[in-house]
C-alpha cells in the first residue's frame, strides 16, 4: 500500500500525539492471541466492520467512525435507526481512508480479519484491535469486543438477555424443531446459499432448526452463484431470500428469476414456505442486533397463515 508523503506526516504525528494522551490504560488479548495495550475507557473508538459496530452500539458505545456495510452505500441497514447521525464514515470494509480516520483522532479503532500491512497503518494511527476472525462464532467476537471496550458487564446483561430470548422463540417454534431452512443471498450474477458456518446460520441452528445438509459446505461463507438450472439447491422446508442491497441489479436479477418454472417448482415456493429478508443482515457478519432480528424474522416467517403443511 502506498503513501502519499503529507499520510506518512499524519501518521508520525499520530502515532506521538494520540496515543500518549491517554491517562490510564491496560492489556487486552486480541484475536490473533496478541496483546495490545488500550485506554481503560475509550472516549473516541472508530470501528472498521458490521459486526464491531454492532456490537459498540448494543453496548451503549456510539462510534466516532465506521465503515458502509457490505456491498452498500450506507451503514448495514438494520443498524441506521441505532447509529448516531453524526458518525462518520471513513470508506468501505477493507478500505478505510486513512486520512479521514485521523482526522477523527481515534484513541482505540476495532476491526476484523484483515491484511497486515493495512492493520499495521491503522495501529500508527490508534491502538488497533483485531476483534475476530472469520467462522469465530459472533458471541465469541461480542465479548472480546466488550472486553475491550471495558463493557464486560453490560454484555454479561444482554447474552443472559440473548438467552431468554431465544429460549422463548424455542417454545414459541415447538413443533417446527428440526425443519430446514435454506438461506440465499441473490446476487446479480445467481443466488448463492449460505454454508453453515455462516453467521445466520448459526442463529438458526441456536433455535432448534436445520439447515439443507447439502447447504452446510465448508468454510467459505456461501456457494458459487447458481445457474438457473441448479435452482432446486435452494430448495428446503423454508427458504428466506436476501440481497445486500435494497436496489440494484441483484434485486432485479431476482425479480427475473421468480418468473422461471424452475423457481415456482421449489417445494417451498409451492407451499409459501418463503420470506424475504435483509440480506445485509442474513447474509453477512452479523452481531447481537442482527442475531435478534433473525430470531424475529424466523417466528414471522414460520408463523406464515397460507404456509403449507411440511411432509416428507
Amino acid at each position: 500500500m502506498k503513501i502519499s508523503s503529507p499520510l506518512a506526516a499524519a501518521l508520525m504525528l499520530a502515532s506521538l500525539v494520540g496515543f500518549q494522551a491517554q491517562a490510564g490504560t491496560r492489556q487486552v488479548i486480541d484475536a490473533n492471541g496478541q496483546s495490545q495495550t488500550v485506554p481503560d475507557a475509550p472516549k473516541r473508538v472508530v470501528v472498521l466492520g458490521e459486526l464491531d459496530l454492532d456490537t459498540a452500539l448494543t453496548l451503549g458505545v456510539q462510534p466516532v467512525g465506521t465503515v458502509n456495510g457490505r456491498g452498500q452505500a450506507t451503514l448495514p441497514r438494520y443498524l441506521l435507526d441505532k447509529a448516531d447521525k453524526e458518525i462518520t464514515i471513513v470508506g468501505d470494509l477493507d478500505n478505510p481512508n486513512l486520512e479521514k480516520l485521523i482526522d477523527l483522532e481515534p484513541d482505540l479503532i476495532l476491526t476484523g480479519q484483515t491484511k497486515p500491512e493495512l492493520l499495521t497503518l491503522l495501529n500508527e494511527i490508534a491502538p488497533t484491535v483485531v476483534t475476530g476472525n472469520w467462522g469465530e462464532p459472533w458471541k465469541v467476537i461480542f465479548q472480546r469486543s466488550a472486553l475491550v471496550m471495558n463493557k464486560e458487564a453490560e454484555a454479561k446483561a444482554f447474552l443472559a438477555q440473548y438467552d431468554a430470548r431465544l429460549q422463548e422463540a424455542r417454545t414459541k417454534l415447538a413443533k417446527h424443531q428440526g425443519e430446514q431452512v435454506s438461506i440465499v443471498r441473490w446476487n446479480p450474477k445467481g443466488p448463492s446459499y449460505m454454508h453453515g458456518s455462516t453467521f445466520a446460520s448459526s442463529v438458526v441452528q441456536e433455535m432448534g432448526l436445520a439447515r439443507p445438509p447439502h447447504q452446510i459446505g465448508d468454510k467459505s461463507p456461501h456457494s458459487p452463484a447458481l445457474s438457473l438450472e441448479s435452482l432446486n439447491l435452494l430448495d428446503g422446508d423454508w427458504l428466506v431470500i436476501g440481497t445486500l442491497s435494497a436496489s440494484g441489479d441483484a434485486v432485479d436479477a431476482m425479480k427475473q428469476a421468480e418468473q422461471t418454472p424452475a423457481f415456482q417448482q421449489l417445494s417451498a415456493i409451492k407451499g409459501k414456505r418463503f420470506g424475504a429478508v435483509d440480506g445485509s443482515l442474513w447474509t453477512s457478519t452479523g452481531g447481537p442486533q442482527a442475531a435478534l432480528r433473525v430470531i424475529s424474522d424466523v417466528e414471522q416467517l414460520m408463523s406464515k397463515p397460507d404456509a403449507a403443511p411440511i411432509t416428507h
